[in-house]
């Protein structure tokens, strides 16, 4: 006889960490320069490292057992040399391991599966160094959880949004993607799937979404759904079949999830958007909550915001 189990999900964009589109309006090479060493700047003070303790506490603390990350950035500086031509780049912040680390030192382990690159880029800071950055998809599962791995898939979308900038001969090409983990609790089979869909262009980002429900098939074992989906629950257009677990049971208010100020240093929470989700098919919903999003959740020393946005977390039950 099956046995009822409960795993306990959650989405949570933890923010690359500067306002990319700070590069969009670069009128000149010198101009992109200047804009890029903004958003070098941006980086620095918004501090993963720092950052990374503040959400490895929240995720230890409420006891995930598995959670999709978008944005995960893996930044990376390389030398100009006298020809222009970048050198060999060098990573200096990688949010995974940063995390991966947080998290162990926390006494909460988690192993990381299923990571996608979903944007990439690079622009030169000054005359003498190029900064550039791989954001990922990757779903967590905490070890000891119960909750085993028994397959896993990555794709990247075919719909993808070309950006112009103030510069005629750069367009800004951006690919989204989505990873897949097939999952057992006890004797409880189900699929987690994570993605973060367009922010810039509704048509591209609904015809994402309409290829991740390829994807996930309109048949077959329960499903959890969970991602930034850049749109508001009226756009998001998800079939009737997925429940969005805050709002079957939402602990109260608006669920706000998107919002705080590009530097995380705002006094009062910014959140005002609501377009992180968990999406439930095949299974129970027995509770979802927003966290991440109270003075308490801040870093220590610099009291930075964790993210721009908040976490979403959702108790599914199985059988």
């Amino acid at each position: 006889m099956a046995v009822m189990t409960v795993v306990r999900v959650a989405t949570y964009n933890v923010y690359l960490g500067a306002d990319l589109t700070l590069i969009f309006g670069a009128a000149s090479p010198e101009h992109l320069i200047e804009r890029a060493g903004l958003v070098h700047r941006q980086l620095l003070g918004t501090d993963f490292p720092a950052r990374a303790e503040s959400i490895a506490r929240l995720v230890a603390r409420e006891r995930i057992d598995v959670l999709g990350l978008q944005e995960v950035a893996r930044w990376s500086r390389a030398p100009i040399t006298a020809d222009r031509v970048p050198g060999e780049a060098q990573v200096w912040c990688d949010f995974l391991d940063e995390l991966l680390a947080a998290l162990d030192r926390s006494g909460t382990p988690y192993d990381a599966y299923a990571a996608n690159a979903s944007f990439r880029g690079g622009a030169a800071i000054s005359a003498t160094e190029q900064m550039s950055v791989l954001g990922f998809n990757v779903t967590l599962v905490r070890r000891g959880s119960g909750v085993v791995v028994t397959g896993s898939a990555t794709g990247e979308f075919r719909a993808r949004v070309e950006i112009p900038t103030g510069m005629p001969e750069l367009v800004l090409t951006v690919p989204r993607s989505w990873g897949s983990v097939d999952l057992a609790a006890g004797d409880q089979r189900f699929r987690f799937v994570n993605t973060h869909t367009e922010a810039y262009d509704a048509p591209v980002r609904d015809a994402q979404r309409d290829e991740l429900l390829q994807v996930v098939g309109p048949d077959g074992p329960p499903v959890v759904v969970v991602g930034d989906f850049n749109a508001g629950p009226d756009e998001v257009g998800m079939p009737a079949t997925f429940q969005d677990a805050w709002a079957v049971v939402g602990d109260g208010g608006p669920g706000h999830t998107c919002g705080q100020a590009a530097d995380l240093a705002n006094l009062d929470s910014r959140l005002g958007e609501r377009i992180d989700y968990v999406w439930v098919r095949g299974a129970g919903i027995d509770a979802c909550r927003v966290v991440g999003d109270t003075e308490s959740d801040r870093t220590t020393a610099a009291r930075l915001w964790p993210s721009d946005h908040a976490c979403v977390l959702a108790d599914i039950r199985l059988g």
